[in-house]
């Protein structure tokens, strides 16, 4: 609280993150809204879009029941997430909305059951039990996808025998119990998970970098609500948002999955951060702001929380495809990742034992060189409300 308290002339009175009005009076709040929406605004339009196929369909590795096999993932085109829509433009490092449809008008029922009927047809999804439906935003939300075509597509699922588990993603504030029995009750034969993208169990750091829009308390009534309906949870758990050092980044991971499992997720994603267009992030690394975290910061977390429960790592599969991963040197770049590769088939850490290299000393060298997250912060601010920037009317 020390920091927050020095930093305050420009963090504002951000400590209480479920008080909107607490946010919207943080001067750093403003700017990245403003940010946000200059940066939205260059998506070129998508007007030639094909509302009667998903965005993207693509077939994964996946580790289910004990056993390797396989999941089947549906991109649905749709308007896009509504919090990135809405007057703080969304998440800082989420580039998904570039390719979503971004239009006025709702896209219809026919549209959303029509793209899933394609997918269902194009992809080989035999023998696949695990799928995932990810409409770019949260799949209880009635503004971004449609009840009905939300219970079409769940009705369609049940009748597929081999599908044994389903995987959506939502916000918080759209898990009610109504909703959850509701969805129970159309795949009565079908395990349902939800993944929640909780990123920093940090309040304060999960708004300033990320602008996330919910806090751990939202969190936690939502992954009670989720518990008592016997249903599976799934956190993400971020890599290195904005500010943080690499040692830092390591430390807040590790401290976010140990709360993660003690709230009762069952299973974490680790993702590491990625560039993304039309991103804040994007914009830090390109202005030589923000560096890619190290895959060996990815290990290391992994080795130390592998024992808590189920822990996956994230292999940077975003759609649309981001344009910069985490790396560490050209000569073991290929052989960490495929070290992770077999982690996620396995969940033994072991497999990372027998990694050496000599950038693993720079790394090192780089956990030493701590900075301080809020002088980051402020260094940042400061920068772009000296120079011509989109921030200096902020």
């Amino acid at each position: 609280m020390k920091h927050i308290m020095e930093h305050e002339d420009f963090l504002g009175p951000i400590k209480n993150v479920d008080d909107s009005k607490c946010l919207s009076a943080s001067q750093y709040y403003s700017f990245i809204a403003t940010f946000m929406k200059h940066l939205h605004s260059n998506i070129p339009a998508n007007d030639y879009l094909d509302f009667s196929r998903p965005a993207h369909i693509e077939i994964r590795d996946d580790f289910f029941r004990g056993k390797n096999t396989k999941r089947a993932v549906v991109f649905l085109l749709s308007n896009g997430c509504e919090w990135a829509l809405k007057s703080a433009h969304g998440c800082t490092m989420c580039g998904h909305i570039a390719k979503q449809a971004r239009k006025d008008q709702p896209i219809s029922t026919e549209d959303f059951v029509t793209q899933f009927e394609t997918a269902f047809s194009t992809a080989d999804i035999d023998g696949i039990p695990v799928l995932n439906i990810f409409n770019n935003g949260s799949f209880f939300n009635d503004d971004e996808l449609p009840r009905e075509a939300r219970t079409t597509i769940l009705n369609l699922i049940n009748k597929n025998k081999n599908i044994k588990r389903v995987l959506v993603e939502s916000r918080p504030e759209f898990i009610t119990p109504s909703v959850l029995q509701e969805t129970k009750s159309l795949i009565p034969g079908t395990e349902l998970e939800i993944a929640i993208g909780l990123e920093t169990t940090d309040d304060i750091r999960r708004s300033i970098s990320l602008n996330k829009g919910f806090s751990l308390r939202q969190f936690t009534d939502a992954a009670n609500i989720i518990r008592k309906n016997d249903i599976h949870l799934r956190s993400y758990i971020l890599l290195k948002p904005p500010f943080f050092s690499e040692r830092g980044a390591i430390n807040d991971a590790v401290q976010s999955i140990e709360t993660a499992f003690s709230l009762g997720v069952g299973a974490v994603s680790l993702e590491a951060m990625t560039v993304q267009k039309y991103t804040l992030v994007e914009y830090l690394y390109n202005n030589n702001l923000y560096q890619m975290p190290w895959l060996w910061s990815i290990v290391e977390v992994i080795k130390r929380t592998a024992h808590l429960g189920r822990v996956i790592i994230g292999l940077f599969k975003f759609y649309p495809s981001p344009d910069s991963v985490p790396n560490n040197c050209p000569l073991c770049n290929n052989k960490v990742m495929d070290a992770i590769i077999e982690y996620n088939k396995t969940l033994r850490p072991d497999v990372f034992n027998q990694l050496h290299c000599k950038c693993k000393e720079d790394w090192k060298e780089v956990l030493e060189k701590s900075s301080d997250y809020y002088d980051n912060l402020r260094d940042f601010i400061l920068v772009e409300k000296n120079k011509d920037s989109i921030l200096r009317s902020a």
